[in-house]
């Protein structure tokens, strides 16, 4: 801070900056030059935004009540207010029906209506509009114009204006001494106030930044992750440097934080991610915050307030049993982790009956099952109760504070202390929930969905940035940083694809008119001169300034900017973007130990086991898969989707053909039974799996869908029975019977999906498949599908075992068998390639069971290596990665390749 500026701040002069970061800064500098000069305590100076500014001001006015009729008599609106207003203007005109987004659009016919303001433009009249966009605009801002004049409403666009009118009649004093620094520029709403309070008598003064002699370099980097991470890096650099003013400049800020924030973590705290480190001070701060909706204590009071309306997804659901913001959190915390499983076993979206239901769940005896949640349950109840006295429709103000009330009976914000950024937050939020009590004044009554509606579409428009300690280290965007002094600044992305920025005019003004008036983003050559400004000052804010640029953006090659593409180019060196803790680990080891671990406890012979034939199937795949799964009983979480996934439609087709099957009985009936007659016997079939299904899953289930399954199950059966026709005479003997069977020592349970006795007394064994399954994944060491052949062994005198594919577009048997003919496209073992090998069905059978027996002995003594089948097409789909961490692993293989490990 200048010596001027800071002697006038001490003597009461007003200082006015374009943003709020430029406000904060300026505040601790004068925090400083006090405790310099060993001042103990001292008045704040009065440093503001413009727009704050001019609320003061208001303020003051409105407490003086000597304002004139159009001023101290009218109310001020809120941001939130105005937009509502806009809506209700749109909304009653002819052109609502052709808008899909009227809150949008009310949101950019609001900056056209600030930009007329501020830059005292005169719009065409609806008749002479040179489109229709032009004239939507000029209805609507007569009806805004007039419901403001009739309701006695003052539109922020205006303030400057009522005020510059109350200080010229001498209603409101004006400053002293009014000093104004960081603008860009000012416009002419700006320019005339300022001339006003000169002819009050104020000593209006425009300071300019002083220019720092520096040295400026250019960096071109891969792409932009790499940018940012050699940004970080060299931050870190002038940290340890002992610099104390360090900026880094990312003009997309608002897109890319979560990445900046991920990446700067990563280079100052890579140990973050552990508890130990939770509550560790970042070394950096981003000047722009996120929407309050993102803030965890924000999100679950949203949730909550969403469940209320109705229902939600499965993934909102454990989100929000698992938020340390309800009450009861740490009491229910593993209750309410199972109670997320066990909401996702059935429909897509859940309902707050639903949870209630799963919530309170009692066994036989009248004990909590394991995932029940006693306390949760509670206040589900009482908040359920209090929903029921909600009126249907009523004022924004009594919505929130139902809303507040609602959320009191679940516990929220929690029981545990809150933070500092958390009780923050919450108090954003109660100031969230006063905005929409103010929609009282400019809108009626609504119901439910509409006030969660608008309070969810504020928390997503609400920045909000917690007040942090001062750190040397500040990360912000373009504009921000105008009219700062660091001592070394980094300003990336400065490719020719994003600066200058493209022209935006806004589509509610007549182009030649923002073009004459030169308004932002009104035109490319508007965009260079402001462009241009803006590099000549960031490139002298600092002695030390380095700026950057990406070579690539995904498939799109990047140049440097036309505004910095002079300046000297010096090569960077190429950053790693992650795993700076696992690096730091790894580098910072005395020496690296290596232990085997890849064997579990062995069982005892005749042990039971989960998962039945999966069991062999993930053995063959990767034996951890099998450990992980089996005797760890891990699984990812399931994500149920609208409608019937492939899984639900082969369970759905499983039942279809059980009860069809406990009706027929045999090919004889079968083929006796006269065509109507067996779409009967289909069509009740089809109707009870169904309906079984349904009771499980009745969101999924309308009428409609019921009726089209319906019709494409009865299709696929009626077909797949034509086939059955073909084959030689058999009973069904009792389809999907549990069995017991006992390999390599391990015993399971088995549910083949049908065995057929033929006359001979011979058995054929069948696998209902809805997919495409292949023969070939029966052989090898490490069968792909050992389903059917551990059916077939645990069968006396089997003679074929087959896939029954049941599909639209091929609807056939894939199988083997002891002698051709039991069934179409049933070969013998002379006709398969890989069982020809093996000579006879009796040595393809005393194959399968030592494959098995090796496979089941193989798990029971704990085999357990991390040695997936095919590599990375094993690993794919599977879902115990985080265990057995093998992409971990092979990284680290990489960083430890070259050294003596």
């Amino acid at each position: 801070m200048r010596d001027s500026v800071f002697e006038a701040l001490r003597a009461g002069a007003t200082l006015l900056v374009a943003s709020q970061r430029q406000a904060r800064t300026l505040q601790m500098a004068y925090g400083r030059r006090m405790q310099q000069e060993q001042q103990l305590a001292w008045p704040s100076p009065v440093i503001l935004t413009w727009n704050a500014w001019l609320e003061r001001c208001w303020e003051e006015l409105s407490a003086l009540s000597l304002a004139k009729e159009d001023s101290i008599q009218r109310t001020l609106l809120s941001p939130v207010q105005e937009t509502k207003l806009w809506e209700t203007a749109i909304g009653g005109s002819g052109f609502a029906d052709e808008l899909l987004q009227s809150h949008s659009t009310a949101q950019t016919v609001q900056e056209a209506w600030r930009l007329c303001q501020e830059w005292e433009l005169s719009l065409p009249s609806a008749d002479a509009a040179p489109n229709d966009d032009v004239r939507a605009f000029a209805i609507w801002s007569r009806v805004f114009d007039d419901r403001c004049r009739t309701e006695a409403w003052l539109d922020r666009a205006r303030l400057a204006d009522s005020l510059r009118a109350a200080f010229a009649n001498g209603h409101l004093y004006a400053p002293k001494q009014l000093l104004l620094f960081g603008f860009e520029e000012y416009t002419r709403q700006q320019e005339r106030l300022i001339e006003v309070l000169r002819g009050c008598g104020s000593a209006v003064e425009k300071i300019e930044a002083i220019p720092l002699t520096n040295s400026v370099v250019r960096h071109e980097l891969s792409g932009p992750l790499e940018e940012i991470a050699a940004a970080a890096g060299w931050a870190r650099e002038q940290l340890e440097a002992g610099v104390s003013r360090i900026g880094v400049i990312v003009p997309d800020l608002g897109a890319v934080r979560p990445q900046v924030v991920r990446i700067f973590d990563d280079e100052f705290l890579p140990g973050f991610v552990l508890p130990v480190f939770a509550n560790a001070n970042r070394p950096y701060n981003l000047s722009l915050g996120q929407a309050l909706s993102k803030y965890p204590v924000v999100h679950t009071a949203l949730q909550i307030l969403k469940l209320g309306r109705g229902e939600l997804a499965c993934a909102e659901i454990g989100s929000l049993l698992r938020s340390p913001f309800l009450g009861g959190a740490s009491e229910e915390c593993s209750r309410r982790a199972l109670l997320d499983t066990a909401c996702r076993q059935g429909e897509p979206q859940v309902r707050m009956g639903n949870l209630l239901r799963l919530a309170q769940d009692k066994d036989r005896e009248g004990r909590w099952r394991a995932h029940s949640a006693p306390i949760l349950a509670s206040r589900l109840k009482h908040w359920r109760t209090l929903l029921d006295t909600f009126p249907k429709k009523q004022l924004p103000s009594v919505w929130a504070e139902g809303f507040a009330r609602s959320l009191m009976e679940l516990g929220w914000p929690g029981d545990r202390p809150l933070d500092s950024e958390e009780y923050q937050t919450v108090e954003a939020w109660r100031d969230l929930l006063s905005a929409l009590s103010s929609l009282d004044a400019v809108t009626g009554r609504m119901d439910y969905a509409e006030a969660f509606s608008t309070l969810m579409r504020m928390a997503g428009e609400r920045i909000f940035q917690p007040k942090m300690p001062e750190v040397p280290i500040q990360v912000m965007g373009l504009l921000e940083a105008a009219g700062l002094e660091f001592d070394s600044l980094w300003i990336t992305g400065l490719h020719d694809a994003a600066w200058p920025d493209k022209p935006r005019p806004n589509p509610f003004l007549p182009i030649a008119l923002q073009r004459q008036y030169k308004l932002p983003h009104a035109s490319a050559a508007r965009e260079l001169e402001f462009a241009r400004r803006l590099t000549a000052w960031l490139l002298a804010s600092a002695p030390e300034v380095i700026v950057s640029h990406a070579r690539h953006k995904g498939d799109e090659n990047l140049r440097p900017s036309p505004l910095i593409a002079h300046l000297r180019a010096k090569e960077a060196e190429i950053p790693v973007v992650t795993g700076a803790l696992r690096r730091l680990v790894h580098q910072s080891r005395p020496s690296l130990e290596k232990i085997l671990d890849d064997r579990a406890p062995s069982l005892a012979a005749g042990t039971k086991v989960r998962l039945g034939t999966g069991v062999f199937k993930d053995q063959a795949a990767c034996p951890f898969r099998a450990f992980a799964r089996a005797r760890l009983g891990a699984c990812a979480l399931d994500e149920p989707e609208p409608g019937l996934d492939a899984g639900d439609r082969g369970n759905l087709l499983h039942g279809v053909m059980k009860s069809l099957w406990l009706n027929l009985k045999t090919h004889a009936r079968l083929c006796a039974l006269p065509e109507d007659a067996i779409r009967s016997v289909v069509g009740e079939a089809v109707a009870g799996a169904i309906a079984e299904m349904a009771r499980e899953r009745p969101q999924t289930f309308s009428v409609r869908f019921i009726a089209l399954e319906q019709a494409r199950l009865e299709q696929l059966v009626l077909a797949w029975l034509e086939i059955e026709k073909q084959r030689a005479p058999f009973t069904v003997i009792q389809p999907e019977k549990d069995q017991t069977a006992s390999y390599g020592g391990l015993a399971i349970r088995i549910v083949p999906d049908r065995v057929d006795a033929l006359e001979d007394d011979a058995r054929v064994v069948i696998d209902y498949k809805t997919g495409t399954p292949k023969l070939s994944q029966w052989f090898g060491d490490r069968p792909d599908e050992p389903q059917l052949p551990i059916y077939a062994l645990a069968q006396n005198n089997v003679a074929a075992v087959a896939f029954a594919q049941i599909r639209k577009d091929e609807t056939c048997f894939l199988g083997i068998a002891l002698t051709a003919g039991l069934a179409p496209n049933v070969k013998p073992v002379a006709g398969i390639k890989e069982a020809a090998v093996l000579g006879s069905w009796k040595t393809l059978l005393a194959e399968w069971r030592r494959v098995i027996e090796r496979l089941g002995e193989a798990f029971r003594t704990g085999d357990a290596r991390v040695a997936p089948k095919d590599g990375t097409r094993t690993c794919e789909y599977c879902d115990v990665g985080p265990l057995c961490r093998i992409r971990e692993l092979e990284e680290i293989l990489q960083l430890g390749s070259g050294d003596e490990s």
